[in-house]
């Protein structure tokens, strides 16, 4: 419990760090975007192949495909019950799409990877990549749509992440050597995953008025739905699960904290790139960063 706290106070840090540089114009929008290439077409894919690289063999494979299968069914129940939320709480039409997207993905790269790594270490984040290889094509494809309104699905499969999924998973089936000068590069990139990411995040919140950013009665909803209820329906399915045989223990870990973390950013990223107003989405990743240092702590304790 307390690795745990200490791991999020350390990233929270980060945040703050990267907000008061927003907010004291020392960093502005266009430094973010920056960060942001950085973190999408560098630091994360670094760190997924090194990690899939170094643990990814085929006899994992064949003892976790089940993991995969349950993924994919999870995506599916989480996303149809984002559907259904999302009519239940707004009847505006692209605030129904952010629900929809909020409730399906959450922050389970930036922030999820990081911690589990950290506080579980590299095998639990080896299983926790696995496990969300569904969720993160989705994110990239409909989730991309969702919050845009864009088309083009299928060209959103090829990026830096699921290229990145696919050579790690080549490198560790095959026992293809990583040179050692590109894996210290690789582990250096990799390390800057979670410092750069939440820079990030408390630049973009320092981009708007902090009157625009005050939490309402529908973020408050949608927080309680997003770091309590939705984690605890996953837990109770991979109990369920795991004493009918059909799940490994492996996955409970990576089902939990990915269904227990904050709103993603990409609630503003995506919008921001078509001039759609991303201020809802910026409320939802304040005020779920906040409580989620007193619910992931909670989470994390039942998984131990």
């Amino acid at each position: 419990m307390s690795a745990v706290w200490r791991q999020l106070l350390v990233l929270f840090a980060f945040i703050l760090v990267g907000y008061l540089l927003g907010r004291y114009k020392k960093l502005g929008m266009d430094k973010s975007n920056v960060i942001s290439v950085l973190l999408v077409y560098v630091f994360l894919p670094c760190k997924i192949f090194l990690n899939f690289s170094e643990n990814c063999t085929s006899s994992y494979l064949l003892g976790h495909y089940p993991t995969l299968l349950f993924s994919v069914c999870l995506l599916l129940l989480l996303a149809g019950l984002s559907w259904v939320l999302a009519k239940l709480l707004t009847k505006n039409p692209y605030d129904r799409r952010v629900y929809r997207y909020s409730f399906a993905i959450s922050n389970y790269a930036y922030l999820g990877y990081v911690l589990v790594e950290s506080v579980l270490g590299a095998q639990a984040l080896t299983d926790m990549i696995l496990f969300c290889i569904p969720f993160a094509f989705y994110t990239y494809t409909f989730g991309y749509a969702l919050l845009t309104g864009g088309g083009g699905l299928f060209k959103k499969l090829l990026n830096p992440m699921t290229v990145a999924i696919v050579l790690g998973m080549l490198f560790g089936i095959v026992s293809i050597p990583v040179p050692q000068v590109l894996s210290t590069a690789l582990g250096y990139a990799s390390a800057c995953t979670g410092p750069m990411s939440m820079l990030l995040t408390g630049m973009v919140l320092a981009s708007f008025p902090i009157r625009e950013l005050l939490p309402n009665g529908q973020t408050l909803i949608f927080c309680l739905i997003r770091l309590l209820a939705i984690p605890a329906v996953l837990f109770g399915l991979c109990l369920g699960c795991g004493r009918l045989g059909l799940l490994p223990q492996a996955a409970y870990p990576a089902a939990v904290i990915m269904g227990c973390m904050p709103c993603g950013l990409n609630t503003i990223v995506f919008p921001s790139l078509m001039g759609e107003d991303c201020r809802m989405g910026a409320r939802f990743v304040l005020l779920s960063h906040v409580l989620c240092l007193l619910t992931i702590p909670l989470w994390m304790m039942l998984l131990t």
